[in-house]
């Protein structure tokens, strides 16, 4: 059966496909946005504004958070436990490395915290780049769990107020313009950090 390319400008076609997702349940969307971790490419704004509008806002929102954190978790131990011993070896020989672990040494945990809660830093260096360090294991995954808790809450928010446009557009306005907002505040801890210069 060939598929019909116009029903993708269809109305029904996307409620039909939400309702199928659906029924999946919270699986898709814990592995949708377990997979971001491995792989930066994929939007995780989109990704939660999906589980949200698919799953509802409790369930996308809980399904994105935990699929998220257990995505860098798993990245930063696969680094702290493979990857660390090669980098400390070598780290002498290569300038880039040994600037990334001296940053890394510098930092505190509440950096860890405002840096993983900016939607527009690259979370997936800070797995790496800890993992591959002597940092607190406990400290890191606590501060992480809660800069992303307090990311992803924003984008569901954002998600919710795409829903709920047609009944309450100020919704979608607060947050485009908190979006501008956060987009400008990460640009900036990113460089006071230190974090673009690696």
């Amino acid at each position: 059966m060939n598929f019909n390319w116009q029903q993708l400008t269809e109305l029904q076609f996307w409620l039909e496909l939400k309702e199928q997702l659906a029924t999946i349940g919270p699986l898709l969307p814990f592995l949708l946005a377990f997979l971001e971790s491995f792989f930066p490419v994929l939007p995780l704004f989109v990704i939660v504004i999906f589980n949200v509008t698919v799953y509802g806002n409790v369930i996308g929102f809980l399904s994105s958070y935990i699929g998220n954190i257990a995505g860098s978790i798993t990245v930063f131990l696969f680094f702290r436990m493979v990857v660390r011993p090669s980098v400390e070896k070598y780290s002498d020989k290569h300038p880039r490395i040994h600037r990334s672990l001296d940053w890394v040494s510098k930092q505190r945990p509440s950096v860890i915290f405002y840096l993983s809660a900016m939607p527009f830093t690259p979370s997936s260096l800070l797995n790496m780049f800890f993992g591959s360090s002597q940092f607190s294991k406990r400290s890191y995954i606590l501060a992480i769990a809660g800069g992303k808790f307090f990311m992803i809450a924003m984008m569901a928010f954002f998600g919710y107020s795409v829903q709920e446009f047609s009944e309450t557009p100020v919704f979608l306005i607060i947050s485009i313009i908190g979006l501008i907002a956060v987009y400008g505040i990460s640009k900036w801890v990113n460089k006071v950090s230190g974090l673009n210069k690696l």
